[in-house]
Formats: C-alpha cells, sequence, structure tokens
C-alpha cells in the first residue's frame, strides 16, 4: 500500500511538471491505473503542495498522534473502580471520552446502576438488635405491655439523599451494590 501511495504522488508531481490541472491529473491515473487510485482532492492538495515549492513526496509529520487505548489499561482501572465515568476513564488514560465507549463496547460492558442493600450491619449491631426483640417479645408477655408505649407527634426529614452510582461490567455480572444508609443518621425535627 505504500508503494502504491508513493507511485500516484510521483504520477501526480509528473503531470504537475507537465503543466496539467489537479483535474486532468486525476483523469490521467484514472486511465492509467483504477478510478479508485486517487480522488481530485487528494490530487488538490499535492498540487498545492507542489505550487508552495514542497516536493517532498512522503507523508507530513503529524504532531499530537492519539495515543492508542490498549484493553488491559482499560480493563485494570475498571478493575480498581467500576463506577467511573466514560470522561474519568478518558483523562485518566489520556484519550478521548468517544474512544473510551467504542472499546467499553468492543469489551462488552455495559453501564448498570448500582442496586440498594438492606443497611450493613455490623456483628455488634446484630447482637443489640437480637437483644432488643428477645426483650420485646418477653415484654409482649405482660399483661399492660401496650400501656407502656410512648408516641409523640413530631414529624421527621430525611435531608441526606446519597444516589447510587452506575458501573461498567459484564452483561452477565451483577450491578455494584451500595448499602442503604441508615434512616436514623440525619434528621431533623420540624
Amino acid at each position: 500500500m505504500a508503494f502504491q501511495k508513493e507511485h500516484i504522488r510521483h504520477c501526480i508531481l509528473f503531470a504537475f511538471e507537465l503543466k496539467k490541472s489537479a483535474t486532468e491529473a486525476t483523469k490521467m491515473i484514472y486511465s492509467a491505473l483504477d478510478e479508485d487510485a486517487v480522488t481530485n482532492k487528494t490530487c488538490e492538495k499535492w498540487f498545492q503542495r507542489f505550487h508552495s515549492g514542497n516536493f517532498d513526496l512522503n507523508d507530513a509529520e503529524r504532531s499530537g498522534t492519539p495515543k492508542k487505548l490498549e484493553d488491559e489499561e482499560l480493563e485494570q482501572l475498571l478493575n480498581e473502580d467500576p463506577c467511573q465515568t466514560q470522561q474519568e476513564l478518558a483523562e485518566e488514560l489520556g484519550v478521548t471520552q468517544q474512544a473510551i465507549s467504542v472499546r467499553l463496547k468492543k469489551l462488552g460492558r455495559i453501564q448498570k446502576v448500582g442496586r440498594w442493600i438492606p443497611h450493613v450491619l455490623s456483628p455488634e449491631n446484630k447482637v443489640r438488635h437480637c437483644d432488643t426483640a428477645t426483650s420485646l417479645l418477653s415484654r409482649f408477655n405482660q399483661k399492660d405491655f401496650l400501656q407502656k408505649i410512648v408516641t409523640g407527634d413530631e414529624k421527621w426529614v430525611l435531608y441526606d439523599n446519597p444516589k447510587r452510582r452506575k458501573s461498567w461490567v459484564h452483561p452477565s455480572e451483577p450491578s455494584t451494590s451500595t448499602a442503604k444508609p441508615n434512616i436514623h443518621a440525619k434528621k431533623k425535627c420540624y
């Protein structure tokens, strides 16, 4: 392919030296080679280059060539924290967000919203809950149990609104789980 490109560029230079236009050079190359060999726009680009005095037939050096995205790097980042956004992954790897999106699709990753799971209890909390349930059951057997219940008319409002995060997982994998916050943690009395 590289030889073919260089060969076509020599043909364009030859047409330029013959004082032909870019359109005429395209037609000459079509008749000699193939209609898919070169486009008129390519010939015009090379003619402009030759008019400026640059007769080098090699491709110009490109600065800022995009970094190749490696699947292993992306997999490693997802294993560390599957809840990262595409933008965070792109910044971490130094590529575009579109490159991350394409690569995630090729890896078969989809985005799932995390599930709420019941409040996570420590072993001490579990023991305390069992003790409380046992004492309540023993009180229920007493005769005047209902007279000892105290009620109030206060209105409690929970003002902590945590968000569930999305995570990148394979379709067969479960999403990340988030413990529900303690419903008694941050209340205000109004």
